[in-house]
Order: C-alpha cells, then sequence, then structure tokens
C-alpha cells in the first residue's frame, strides 16, 4: 500500500497546491501545504532493468519507480484497454508539479508484457475502441502507438499507449496524465503547451527503451500530436457522465 498512499498524497497535494496559489492571489488565507516544482538537486537517473523481459530504459532525476503491481491500485483505471493476463511490470510516476497553478494531478509511465498473446491483440491493446493510431520507431522498435482519453465532467486522464510484439509477447507502455476539473477549484485549466511539456517528458523516457533483442541506440521520439487527441465536451456543454 506505501507507493499508492504516496501517490494519492501528491495528487492531492498538487490539487491542494493549485488551489492555495489562487487563494493566495484572491488574498484568502494559503493552506500550508508544499510540492516541489522540480527534481531535488540531489536526485540522480537511474537505470531499470527487467531481466525476466530483456526490457531496460532510464528513470530521469524526479521520478519515483516501483515493481509491485498490488501497490498501484490505479493501473487497470488508467490503462482501460489492457487485458485480464497484461502483468504490470513497473511503474514511474512524477514526484513534483512543474505547474502547481494548474489542474495538472499527476504524470505515470506504465510498463507490462502479456505473455502468450498474438500480434493482432497486440495491435489492438493501442487502438482501443477505434481511436486514432500510427506507428513509430523507438530505437529501432516499431511500436503502435494510440490515445485513449476520459472523464465525467471534463477530462480527467490521458493516456498515450505504446505496444511492440514479439516471439508471442506483447510489450506495452502506458504514458498517463491525470489532471481534475477546475469547476470550483480555482486551479487554472492546464494549457495545451503545459500538456505538451508533460507528455514530452514522458515520451522521453519512453525515448530510453531499450530491448534485448532489439537494435540498440534508442533516438528521442516526438510527443503525440494534437490530431491524435480525442475532445471531450467542457464542463458547460455536458449534459451528464462521459465515457469513451
Amino acid at each position: 500500500m506505501g507507493a499508492m498512499l504516496r501517490r494519492n498524497a501528491v495528487m492531492a497535494m498538487f490539487m491542494g497546491l493549485a488551489v492555495a496559489a489562487c487563494a493566495q492571489q484572491r488574498q484568502l488565507p494559503q493552506p500550508r501545504v508544499q510540492v516541489p516544482t522540480s527534481a531535488p538537486a540531489e536526485t540522480k537517473e537511474q537505470s531499470f532493468r527487467d531481466a525476466a523481459f530483456g526490457v531496460r530504459f532510464k528513470v530521469p532525476p524526479g521520478w519515483e519507480i516501483t515493481r509491485r503491481d498490488h501497490e498501484v491500485s490505479t493501473f487497470r483505471m488508467d490503462a482501460r484497454t489492457a487485458p485480464p493476463g497484461l502483468q504490470m511490470r513497473s511503474v514511474l510516476s512524477l514526484d513534483f508539479n512543474p505547474y502547481p497553478q494548474s489542474t495538472l494531478a499527476g504524470a505515470l509511465v506504465y510498463y507490462s508484457v502479456e505473455k502468450h498473446a498474438k500480434a493482432a491483440e497486440c495491435v489492438r491493446q493501442a487502438t482501443g475502441k477505434g481511436e486514432p493510431q500510427d506507428t513509430q520507431e523507438i530505437g529501432g522498435v516499431n511500436f503502435v502507438h494510440g490515445h485513449d482519453e476520459h472523464g465525467e465532467m471534463c477530462v480527467e486522464a490521458r493516456d498515450e499507449v505504446y505496444t511492440t510484439y514479439r516471439k508471442g509477447s506483447c510489450y506495452r507502455f502506458d504514458l498517463e496524465m491525470n489532471t481534475f476539473c477546475a469547476v470550483s477549484s480555482g486551479a487554472a485549466e492546464i494549457t495545451e503547451s503545459q500538456m505538451q511539456d508533460i507528455e514530452a517528458r514522458m515520451t522521453g523516457i519512453l525515448s530510453t527503451v531499450t530491448l534485448d533483442w532489439s537494435k540498440p541506440g534508442a533516438r528521442q521520439g516526438p510527443p503525440p500530436s494534437d490530431t491524435q487527441r480525442k475532445k471531450l465536451p467542457t464542463p458547460a456543454a455536458a449534459t451528464g457522465g462521459i465515457s469513451n
């Protein structure tokens, strides 16, 4: 439960700091909420290796990593196209908020593997329910890329899904960004440029992924483009619950 509690605490502090910042602008009493806006100077880049599946990638400073599936109870909710047999092998969570006055609630990178999968099923994990898709070559590996987002009154979760298939296994990476509704919170809606920055940070992690059976030399991939994001109605236009 430790990692889950830490993640919930960070998300709560993210939202609390946004509300506190807006309250200060209105000269209201400011709660004592502190969330770092950048990685601490003493933190270092880490190297991750999954020896069982031959997967490696770099973990930037300011990101926490855990390998224990049961400690991250939101994986199935975040990765909505994940099949039952998918094994979550690790999750990275952003431990600071570069935009504390925005509605940003957190950013995560999930790495998972499905053994005994079929190639077509691996593609469908990324494409989901007919969402826009493309392919990207990263580190000599061709990934199928799809997008999923959902929420109630506003978009609360955006998931960029990358999958690749090799020798009966489907390798999957979910780049998940969570936000909360600005209505009644006092926080500013996260801007497009801010979202692109968070997406670029997550894509930067993906660009360091190497597989023992792939060509060496990961290359930086571009963040997902605007045209691949399915827009949901704004709170003013919403008439009820929204679900993709």
